[in-house]
């Protein structure tokens, strides 16, 4: 059974392993050398056959000779009899989530790409296969935060963790990149970076321009952006559309005409006390046990909004909740988002980059405390962020690093229509910097978007003439949000 979580570890997860020691390996200046292997996704699954390598990097760019941190590199190689000059590249977002966990579960959308060129993944430092800053103590936990027990929480992570996190920020993970380009000997690199990996992305194509040869964004992060009291106002935009296109849909709004109350009275009763609740872990099996709390319903809605799918669940399990008494589709749902964040996420990693490019300019962002505090997320976030970076030592950052971005290299720039925390208007928000560049918003659709319908077509055909005027969008057209469940099997017909 899984116990209940200490009162010192709270609310972290709603903000935003192999360790080889340091010790006996130095950097090389060659390039790293690739056996065969079979890399498996994000919860286990999948399985894409590749060539595998660990390659030394410096901990500190500026000292080669100093300590050093392994990087793990995958590669499928082209199919084509004379590949490309340039290879083509995937960048996760989290901050904190692994890009070749990233590559294997998009297999079906990537691995094309290898019919002209070579894709070239690394996971960048701090994050799956190369040595992960990851925090036990961040994790696994729902509970509304002591926030002197999150600064001390915060210090014991650092005191942990196996590197200096002031060289895991997205100024240093370029440079990784760069070298990783020049060490193989590809003349130029084309870019796929979703949510945070778009940071990455464009923070390449502005310190490389030369070496950038096209760039496909999906979920954008603007680099004058700073994420934080945003996450909960973007989620409460796009619950409030959510539950408005339900009051709009026949049957949604037919089977759950009050749905807004139904949230509140749910929100009172698990905020008012935990509810004790036992069920089968619905990702081990296991009986578990679990003091269901608003937290719980919280996280959950918070993730569920990132896809069509889940979003199309929300209605249904707040009004089980609220009229049937029925609790346990919230208590699962819960359990299988926390367990996949504890898989996938590397917390360390993420504080790494936060506390550098997002928190220390939390003054400059205007925040209105009536809005954020009336959101179902409420301040937690925001505070918690604060809080821990407050502690956290800032990182090596690049001047320019929030500057607008102006480049002319062709870039495709993808959003979903309802993405709670990039939507469509932060990719307009790039567009005026960016000469060379069109903008397709995917009907329906949530974070992330390059695996859904004919995008992956689209992205695969830019890349291959990167030519923003030749885009042809309109298949997006055929895509829609996920009709909304009214009962345990499905939509109406």
């Amino acid at each position: 059974m899984h116990p209940a979580p200490s009162r010192a570890k709270r609310l972290i997860l709603l903000v935003l392993l192999l360790w080889i020691p340091v010790t006996a390996i130095r950097a090389s200046d060659s390039a790293p050398e690739f056996e065969p292997c079979f890399l498996s996704g994000s919860a286990g699954t999948g399985s894409v056959q590749a060539e595998c390598a660990t390659w030394i990097r410096p901990t500190n760019p500026n000292d080669p000779n100093g300590e050093q941190v392994p990087l793990f590199v995958a590669r499928l190689p082209s199919t084509a009899i004379n590949p490309a000059a340039d290879a083509f590249t995937v960048i996760n977002g989290g901050p904190g989530g692994s890009s070749i966990d990233l590559l294997v579960d998009m297999a079906g959308a990537i691995t094309p790409f290898t019919r002209e060129r070579d894709v070239v993944v690394i996971d960048q430092r701090g994050t799956g296969r190369s040595a992960p800053l990851s925090c036990d103590a961040l994790t696994d936990t729902t509970e509304t935060p002591d926030l002197d027990d999150a600064r001390r929480i915060t210090k014991d992570c650092l005191e942990s963790l196996p590197h200096d996190p002031k060289y895991f920020s997205t100024s240093v993970a370029v440079r990784d990149l760069e070298a990783l380009r020049e060490s193989l000997g590809y003349q130029q690199l084309s870019l796929y970076g979703v949510s945070y990996g778009t940071r990455v992305a464009m923070h390449y194509m502005r310190r490389f321009p030369e070496q950038t040869r096209a760039v496909v964004v999906d979920g954008v992060v603007p680099p004058t952006f700073v994420l934080g009291a945003n996450i909960a106002i973007r989620s409460q935009i796009t619950f409030d559309a959510l539950l408005s296109r339900c009051a709009t849909a026949q049957h949604c709004n037919e089977t759950f005409p009050d749905l807004r109350d139904q949230f509140a009275r749910v929100k009172a009763r698990l905020s008012e006390q935990p509810l004790a609740l036992e069920l089968r872990h619905p990702v081990t099996g296991l009986p578990t046990e679990i003091d269901l709390t608003y937290g719980h319903l919280a996280i959950w809605v918070r993730l569920a909004l990132y896809a069509p799918e889940t979003s199309a669940l929300i209605p249904l399990i707040i009004h089980q909740a609220a009229v049937e008494e029925n609790y346990l589709p919230i208590a699962a749902n819960a359990l299988n988002v926390l367990h996949q964040l504890n898989e996938t996420m590397q917390y360390g990693m993420h504080n790494a980059v936060v506390c550098t490019e997002d928190a220390p300019f939390f003054a400059d962002d205007e925040v209105a405390e009536g809005e954020l505090e009336a959101t179902y997320l409420g301040r937690d976030i925001y505070d918690a962020l604060a809080v821990m970076c407050s502690v956290w030592p800032e990182g090596v950052i690049d001047d320019d690093m929030k500057a607008p971005l102006e480049s002319d290299i062709p870039t495709l720039v993808l959003s979903g229509e309802f993405d709670p925390i990039t939507p469509p208007d932060y990719g307009e928000a790039i567009l005026p910097g960016l000469s060379n560049a069109t903008h397709v918003i995917a009907p329906g659709q949530g974070h992330g978007v390059l695996p859904r319908g004919c995008v992956p077509r689209i992205a695969l055909e830019f890349v291959e003439q990167p030519d923003p005027a030749a885009v042809d969008a309109s298949c997006t057209e055929h895509l829609g949000t996920f009709p909304f469940f009214v009962d345990l099997m499905g939509p109406k017909p």
